[in-house]
Parts: C-alpha cells; structure tokens; sequence
C-alpha cells in the first residue's frame, strides 16, 4: 500500500535513503504473528517437537514475513523516486506497511508503475521462497524448516491477491484509479470513484467476517471485520487528501498565514504564560521571539509538562522547544509542502520564518478552513457552469 500520510512510529533505519519505522501497532501484530505461528501452525503441522523449536522457527517466519512486507513497500518506494514522486518514509502497522508519497502521482502512467509493482514483488518473492522451499527440501533439511520457507512462498503470494483488490488505496485500487484517471483525465473524479469500489470492497469483508463469525470462526471473523473498518476510513481518508492538494494548488504559504502573530517573550513566566496568553487567546502555541528574531515555539503539551510548582519560577525559554528549523518554513513554501511537514514532525502549526525573522505562522487548522472555503466555492461555480 502506498498513500500520502504518516503514521506515527519508532524511527529504526535507513534503506536506499528511505526512513523506515514502525508504528507502535506494529508490535501487537508482531507478536500475534509469533504467537500463531509457533503455538498454532508449525506444531500443527509438524508435530512432536519442541517449544523451544517451534518458537526459533516461528520467529525467524516472522521476521522474513515482515522483512517480505518492507521488501513490497520499498519496491513502491524505488519506483517512485524514479518518477520523480518523491518517498521518505515507509511505516510498518497492524496492518501491514505503507509507503509515504510526498503527493499524489503527477500521470496515471506514474501512478500505474508505482502501485503495480509492490504486488508484483510479492508474488515475486512468493514464488522465489516456494523454490527455496523445494531445494532445501531436496537437500534432506529438517522438514519443519522447510515449512517456513513453503509458509512464507503462501503468505507472499497472498499478500498480493489482497492488495490487487480493487479497493482505493490498496494497490489494485491505485491501479483502478489510473485507469479511470486516464479515462477521464479528472484525478479528483478517479480518486471519488475508486474510493467509492474501496468502501465497496471493504463492506464486503466486514460481511464475510460476519459469516465467518457466525459459522464459529471468531478470530478470523473479527480480524476480517477489522480489515474491512480501515479500509473504508482509509479510502475516505485517501479521497480526502486529494481534495485537499487539488484545492491547495500552488498557493503559497505567504497567502494564507496569519500575519503579526501573538509572541511571547522567553523571559516571561510559565504561570503568565498561561494566564496572560493561552488562556486569554485560546490558542494552542505561540512564538517564542525577541524583537522579531525566532527563538523557539511555546505549546500547551510543553505547559502541561511543567509541574505546577515550577510554573511561578521557569520561563518560557526552559521549557520550549526551541529546535527552531524544524518547526518552521519559508514564505514562499507551498502550502501543501508547510502541511506535509506538519503531518511529519506531528505538529499543529508552524512558524513562518525567513531567515531568523518571524514573518507569521501558519495552522493546519487555518489550511483546513481554507481548503473548506475554497471546495464550497469550486463546487458552487461547477453547478452555475452546468446549469
């Protein structure tokens, strides 16, 4: 899967410049994974030994299963840095991974290379561990062993039938999309209409789960009930974000942040802080400057942090966070570049800076008005231009 947000997660490393990161999910499903495999399939399948065996089996399983699962994300990512479609970051969660685009694809050729080839790394490898399978099996190898190879070539090829279900944003979605895309020449009209297959889609599971449930497969019914919820929220999260950048364009950070922002000084107190700007304004951050010169950002979870004692003595400069080039952009940065770092440093606004002069600050709750604003607009002068 491949999509244009980002999960939160734990940063572990860097492969062909892509960061690659786990979400705090992902570990749940690690070890539901582990645990299904070494006290479920492998004894059932091979019984007689020991706990210890089927544990060094069922881990080392799951560990090239989710290796298998990064190896399809990176192939997304591969090509779209190719493209020109630029990829920094790949997240593993409960639900397998997802690569993060840094914008929807500019062609529906682009989109169609860049979706289709992580299902055909999947049955790639699939096919390549059913041959590994095979040769050690022929070269007298414990049997049990064999089977995690034979495992892996199954599960490989069904994680690509899964993810070629016509469902935006799974892969055979994206490459539903590009076709109506190249139908249509209208991405917004494509994404509305995959996403709606993938809603579709995602009924359907939650229906089987049903019948699965019902027919005494609980787990099975419930995990398949649980596929099926976020695929629908993920499919109107993925039209969503395209509605979003189409109505963002280009217009540029400048246009729409707030001009001569409320600042706090650093000298002043927490406890005034609070009294005389959070609570006063309502807002959820301010600036930290001196004379115009940026010197950090105050927000509320950094207030909450200092114990209630402490707030009549520490000032604004001990608590804030004052890494100030990661919390800030320029000006003439576009407003979809100032909401993609925000969703990355999972920030609520940013400060406007050119130089180490503030020159406003822009919120994702601002964009979000103007993204509203501008849709009702674009959508009133579509119905005038049809009637």
């Amino acid at each position: 899967m491949n999509g244009t947000n980002k999960a939160r997660g734990i940063d572990l490393f860097r492969v062909f410049g892509v960061q690659i990161a786990i979400d705090f999910s992902w570990i749940v499903i690690f070890l539901l994974v582990l645990w299904s495999l070494s006290a479920g399939y492998f004894p059932q399948q091979h019984p007689g030994r020991g706990w210890g065996v089927y544990l060094s089996v069922g881990f080392v399983a799951t560990m090239l299963f989710f290796a298998s699962v990064l190896v399809h994300e990176l192939s997304h990512a591969v090509v779209a840095n190719r493209l020109g479609q630029e990829v920094r970051r790949i997240t593993l969660f409960i639900f397998g991974g997802m690569a993060h685009l840094s914008g929807e694809p500019k062609t529906p050729g682009a989109e169609f290379k860049i979706a289709a080839v992580g299902p055909l790394t999947s049955l790639l490898l699939g096919v390549g561990f059913w041959t590994v399978s095979r040769v050690v099996g022929s070269w007298g190898v414990d049997e049990l062993w064999t089977a995690v190879f034979g495992y892996l070539g199954i599960i490989n090829v069904a994680l690509a039938v899964f993810n070629m279900l016509p469902g935006f944003p799974l892969d055979g979605g994206r490459l539903l999309r590009a076709y109506f895309w190249h139908r249509t020449g209208d991405l917004r009209a494509a994404s509305r209409r995959a996403a709606d297959w993938g809603g579709g889609i995602a009924i359907g599971l939650m229906f089987l789960g049903a019948l699965q449930i019902f027919a005494g497969a609980l787990v099975g019914g419930l995990w398949l009930i649980l596929i099926g919820m976020f695929l629908r929220g993920a499919a109107r999260v993925s039209y969503y974000g395209v509605v979003m950048e189409q109505a963002l364009g280009k217009t540029r950070v400048s246009d729409i942040m707030v001009r001569d922002p409320v600042v706090v000084g650093p000298e002043v107190s927490v406890g005034d802080a609070i009294e005389d700007y959070f609570l006063r304004y309502g807002y959820g951050g301010f600036p930290v400057a001196t004379n115009g010169r940026v010197e950090g950002v105050l927000s509320l979870p950094l207030v909450q942090k200092c114990p209630r004692e402490e707030r009549g003595t520490r000032r604004v400069q001990d608590i804030m966070f004052d890494d100030v080039d990661k919390v800030s952009i320029e000006p003439e940065a576009t407003v979809s570049d100032a909401l993609r770092r925000m969703v990355e440093i999972d920030a609520g606004r940013l400060l406007v800076v050119d130089g180490a002069r503030l020159h406003g600050l822009i919120t994702r709750s601002g964009i979000t008005r103007f993204v509203q604003l501008k849709t009702q607009l674009d959508e009133e002068d579509q119905e005038r231009a049809a009637g």
